[in-house]
């Protein structure tokens, strides 16, 4: 369904720099799974996810290469009136922040029958308030009719994370790429939605990108993950391989920052130093700085992506393997 091939990005900063985001990244999605993407603010996991929806302002943009393909679509080559058929219908996005995504000046009915009638014009008022009622039930709304009059600002946080998941599923589409889409969200709550949506890509052989900085839901709903750090794809594999037995040592450490709650009760330990900043980053492996296995050939040059078992990706000199989650 989705195929990313050595795919870079490179942004304008406020004050003229040159900020290489993204470095030679390649991805497959296949339908009717999930693909989940870990890495520290400032990675690039959102930044390759609005690029897969071709979502970034375009004055931004200094520089761009690679191929991102989308069910036979070249997503970098697409005409914007192509790119507009395909977000919302094929392509549905759960943005991170849901005050700011969500017009003030429209109840929330309208904000996602909007979606209806801009792909489906000729739609009746029926049909657009089933579409309504069923993506509002499978975001979580217990009784939907209730709130389809209220506004954003008088729905809690909770309420408006689950109404842009609402407004991502209201047409179905294959591809769902959700970014930290239960920030706000209690525990139960994840739980019963995350659940949901497995549930519907799996039935209707659709897709999703499932962004987060928590490993333990990412392992609850994903298939395969993506390790980003400082904006490079260390580790991709299938998800329980990777969380226990990572092979890049950033991997292992990100296995080593969560707390632990059952057998060993290991407090979690901290990851020194800082990500660094695009236009500072090591000449060598991205992570060489605040690696605790780094040698001197590290500091050098960039490694070589390389694949071991279990179609196990990992672009470092000396992968390792341990620990578990």
């Amino acid at each position: 369904m989705l195929s990313i091939d050595n795919f870079s990005l490179q942004l304008k900063g406020s004050d003229g720099r040159i900020l290489p985001v993204l470095e030679n990244v390649s991805l497959r999605l296949d339908k009717g799974s999930c693909l989940g993407i870990a890495g520290e603010s400032g990675s690039g996991k959102s930044v390759l996810a609005m690029s897969i929806a071709a979502l970034l302002p375009t004055g931004a943009v200094h520089s761009r290469s690679g191929k991102i393909e989308f069910d036979g679509c070249e997503i970098l080559a697409a005409s914007e009136a192509e790119l507009q058929k395909l977000r919302g219908r094929k392509v549905g996005f759960v943005f991170q922040e849901p005050m700011t995504a969500m017009n003030p000046l429209m109840t929330l009915y309208e904000q996602i029958v909007e979606t209806v009638y801009a792909h489906y014009p000729a739609s009746s008022r029926a049909d657009a308030d089933k579409r309504v009622m069923l993506a509002l039930a499978r975001a979580g709304f217990k009784d939907p009719e209730k709130f389809l009059e209220s506004y954003p600002h008088q729905l809690s946080g909770g309420m408006r994370q689950r109404a842009m998941i609402a407004m991502a599923l209201v047409l179905e589409p294959a591809l769902i790429i959700a970014d930290e889409p239960t920030t706000a969200i209690d525990a139960a709550l994840q739980v019963q939605l995350l659940s949901g949506l497995r549930r519907q890509i799996e039935q209707e052989h659709h897709s999703m990108i499932f962004i987060s900085h928590d490993l333990g839901v990412i392992r609850a709903v994903s298939d395969r993950l993506a390790v980003f750090y400082a904006g490079c794809l260390v580790e991709s594999g299938a998800t329980r391989s990777i969380l226990e037995s990572p092979a890049h040592p950033y991997t292992a450490d990100l296995v080593a920052a969560l707390p632990r709650l059952v057998e060993e009760r290991k407090l979690p330990v901290p990851i020194a130093g800082t990500l660094p900043s695009p236009e500072r980053k090591p000449v060598g492996c991205v992570y060489s700085d605040r690696c605790r296995h780094a040698r001197a050939e590290c500091h050098k040059a960039r490694p070589e992506t390389q694949t071991l078992a279990e179609s196990r990706q990992v672009r470092c000199l000396f992968p390792l393997f341990g620990g578990h989650i």
